[in-house]
């Protein structure tokens, strides 16, 4: 049996140690909008800031109109909170329709220059803008890949291994859907991306999110029961790596659609994707940011409709 960190579990330690969540710092929650995902960074005002998906009601008078349209409607929105499980104050627009899946990174022991990378439209490509001054202005959107998901590792030499989704992929059976997860080598964090031919792993999976640990071990979680695979309730999906280059398949169920609560309760949604992992600032992993959608009203709060909003 394995010595596991704390964040991790089980006899291999592939199962994310979840702890109960107090019912009033449930992430972010907008009364105005639908939202899917997205992470945060500790500032150096001691604040975290999120970057999160907001889906944009098509009417503006209209709040929390759903996923429904994503495709078309996707937004980056900037909130910040005093504790890592929230609550998040929105604090404003970062990037308008179509902007989807964001994720900001840092490059360790470097600058503080915040990296703020996106799927620019509902299937891509990757776009990455920048922000040397904590998120005050941003630079103008660079080209970064002609995919979508985008799960990026930045590296202490200035390179970057970037995780992504592809589509239709041919995977060994049996297998559930076809969408798979591709690595590109990149010269840069916004530059100089050449993918790789196969791959990281035969099962399916979309949503990359990868990390190296304090010990140096590379971390991925994702989706693993995507589009076609049902249920959804195990999809939460963890892989791990010594290198970065030679993956283990996922452990499906890594984590669940279930939350539970510090006061005994518990909720159970109908979907749990978009996973990423906040570090604190030694690397060590401190919580997990996903989207829900499809839980019960009464167990999220009183701006939540319910149905497709998340």
């Amino acid at each position: 049996r394995c010595r596991c960190d704390p964040w991790a579990t089980g006899t291999d330690c592939s199962y994310l140690n979840l702890q109960p969540v107090v019912r009033e710092r449930l992430g972010y929650l907008d009364k105005a909008h639908t939202s899917w995902g997205g992470n945060a960074v500790l500032g150096a005002d001691g604040q975290w800031h999120l970057f999160v998906a907001e889906i944009a009601c098509v009417a503006p008078h209209r709040r929390r109109c759903g996923l429904s349209n994503w495709k078309t409607r996707s937004q980056v929105a900037h909130a910040i909170a005093s504790h890592p499980d929230g609550p998040y104050v929105r604090q404003g627009l970062i990037l308008p329709p179509m902007h989807h899946n964001p994720t900001v990174h840092t490059v360790p022991g470097a600058d503080a220059t915040w990296w703020l990378y996106t799927t620019s439209d509902w299937a891509g490509p990757i776009k990455v803008t920048s922000s040397r001054d904590q998120g005050q202005t941003w630079a103008k959107e660079m080209l970064v890949a002609p995919h979508q998901n985008p799960g990026p590792v930045l590296h202490r030499n200035g390179s970057m291994t970037l995780f992504h989704r592809r589509d239709d992929v041919e995977l060994p059976g049996p297998t559930c859907s076809s969408e798979a997860i591709m690595a590109h080598r990149c010269a840069g964090p916004s530059h100089g991306c050449v993918e790789g031919g196969r791959p990281v792993f035969n099962h399916t999976g979309e949503d990359p999110s990868v990390f190296i640990d304090h010990r140096g071990n590379w971390h991925m979680l994702l989706n693993a029961l995507p589009w076609m695979c049902v249920p959804k309730q195990q999809q939460g999906g963890h892989a791990w790596s010594r290198d970065g280059v030679t993956w283990s398949e996922p452990r499906v169920g890594a984590y669940t659609t279930t939350v539970e609560f510090t006061d005994g309760g518990s909720t159970t949604c109908d979907r749990r994707e978009r996973p990423q992992m906040m570090l604190d600032p030694n690397g060590v992993p401190l919580a997990l940011v996903t989207g829900v959608v499809g839980c019960p009203i009464q167990d999220v709060g009183s701006w939540y409709r319910g149905g497709d909003d998340a």
